[in-house]
């Protein structure tokens, strides 16, 4: 055989993987991650993470002003999801970062929330894939819910010269 890199998906790295869940498991039994984050209205801080790293994934700026962190997206996900999105969906929603989250820690040997803004790019690559039909519509859900959030930022819209009838779309 080859040699193989860190990312690569080994025997070792697997069990190491399987051992690093099954501590979580035990030892976070109590942690409840479904407690909004202080200032949150729905999601957990590690929740807000995710997002955070996915406003950057999706919106890293150039050639618009502002990237999805500076246009406030993480709130507004959050604010979105627990105002509009019924209950069905926020869970979807919720699995879907957790999946996205932890997904790369066998594939890449971290958290996406941890990868370079290149490798997160890669994933969601690897995750827009349609023979994948789920992975698919998890991302689709995301992409959704971001771009509403991050195409309602006023900066954004200015800079698209965005109008509505006769007078400029204000929100």
């Amino acid at each position: 055989m080859g040699s193989t890199s860190d990312t690569s998906v080994t025997r070792r790295r697997l069990i190491q993987v399987g051992m690093a869940f099954g501590a979580a498991l035990t030892f976070g039994a109590g942690l409840r991650l479904d407690v909004p984050a202080p200032g949150a209205r729905l999601l957990s801080a590690e929740e807000l993470s995710v997002v955070s790293a996915l406003a950057l994934a999706f919106f890293p700026g150039a050639p618009m002003p502002v990237d999805g962190v500076q246009a406030g997206v993480v709130a507004e996900v959050d604010r979105l999801l627990a105002d509009i999105v019924e209950e069905p969906a926020q869970s979807a929603f919720r699995y879907t970062l957790r999946a996205i989250e932890w997904g790369t820690l066998v594939t890449r040997g971290q958290r996406f929330s941890q990868l370079s803004l290149e490798e997160r790019a890669e994933v969601l690559d690897v995750w827009s894939d349609p023979s994948v039909v789920p992975r698919r519509a998890g991302l689709d859900l995301l992409r959704t819910l971001f771009g509403m959030a991050y195409f309602s930022n006023r900066q954004v819209l200015d800079h698209m010269g965005w109008r509505v009838g006769c007078k400029d779309f204000r929100p």
